[in-house]
């Protein structure tokens, strides 16, 4: 008895197939791939199923070769930037992989079909193509269904209205408590307000603006704006070390309806990015009220 495997179905079940695993594995590591990336990485998982027709490798070749290939694929569908998320993300796509195909293995207990092929890893089963995309749908499906019941949802954030004299220019900002938040001025080791720049920029003095927009673009700034001290603040995250620009500021204050209450902060760091939120342009630490 013969297997007969049409390439146009196998490379086109494939491809489907992995595009609903991408989608429920960005939602379970919590990345949202835009839909030409996921089009890319769902036609690189179809190509890696053809290592079916290759010659039978030894066993650690064969485990190396899905290693590599979930990698890859996500690496596509996601980005590479990450190490460590990218790991994430190729363990939650082979837990996928691994749940349909343990679904598929129900059905065929449960209809006594065959097992005709298999080679490197790769199975090739009796099993209707439509069968296989609606049991990967559903994988995805369930993801979905138990994101949306198990995630707590985000408590309301308070924010605080604060003030700071920056430039001769007296500047009224939102700040949100932001429990990562640990950055500290190197010379007066307190703790500093971090202000999303683009969030801010309207607001702060024209050449200060100026100076923190040649900063991020890469461009020399030159002085720093009249009037004002330059504080090259060390910021440290999972992925990257750099220095955020700041000045020094003539005291901190957070508005209160009795009043500005000062905070003895003397500081203040500007990113690069957007917060996200049209609530508030700043973030600080459990130690800076």
């Amino acid at each position: 008895m013969k297997t007969v495997i049409y390439l146009d179905v196998l490379l086109l079940v494939n491809f489907l197939a992995a595009y609903f695993l991408l989608l429920g594995a960005g939602l379970l590591s919590g990345q949202r791939a835009g839909f030409v990336r996921l089009l890319l990485g769902s036609g690189a998982a179809a190509l890696s199923s053809l290592v079916l027709f290759a010659p039978e490798q030894a066993y650690p070749v064969q485990i190396l070769y899905k290693i590599f290939t979930a990698l890859i694929i996500t690496a596509i569908t996601f980005g590479w930037h990450n190490k460590r998320r990218l790991i994430t993300e190729a363990c939650w796509y082979a837990a996928l992989n691994i749940a349909l195909a343990g679904l598929v293995m129900l059905i065929i207990l449960q209809t006594g079909t065959k097992i005709l092929q298999t080679g490197n890893l790769a199975v090739y089963l009796r099993v209707s193509p439509l069968l296989l995309v609606i049991l990967s749908g559903l994988c995805c499906a369930a993801v979905e269904i138990g994101s949306r019941c198990f995630t707590k949802h985000k408590p309301v954030l308070e924010t605080v209205g604060l003030e700071m004299e920056l430039g001769g220019l007296l500047i009224r900002l939102r700040g949100v408590l932001d429990t990562g938040c640990h950055l500290t001025d190197p010379i007066t080791c307190l703790p500093v307000l971090v202000v999303s720049f683009p969030d801010a920029k309207d607001r702060l003095p024209q050449p200060v603006r100026e100076f923190l927009r040649a900063w991020f673009a890469g461009d020399a700034p030159g002085e720093p704006p009249p009037g004002t001290r330059l504080r090259l603040i060390p910021c440290n995250t999972a992925s990257s070390h750099s220095l955020l620009p700041g000045f020094a500021v003539n005291g901190i204050g957070m508005i209160t309806p009795h009043g500005v209450l000062g905070l003895g902060r003397s500081a203040v760091a500007f990113a690069p990015q957007s917060f996200g939120s049209d609530r508030y342009e700043a973030l600080y630490g459990n130690d800076f009220l």
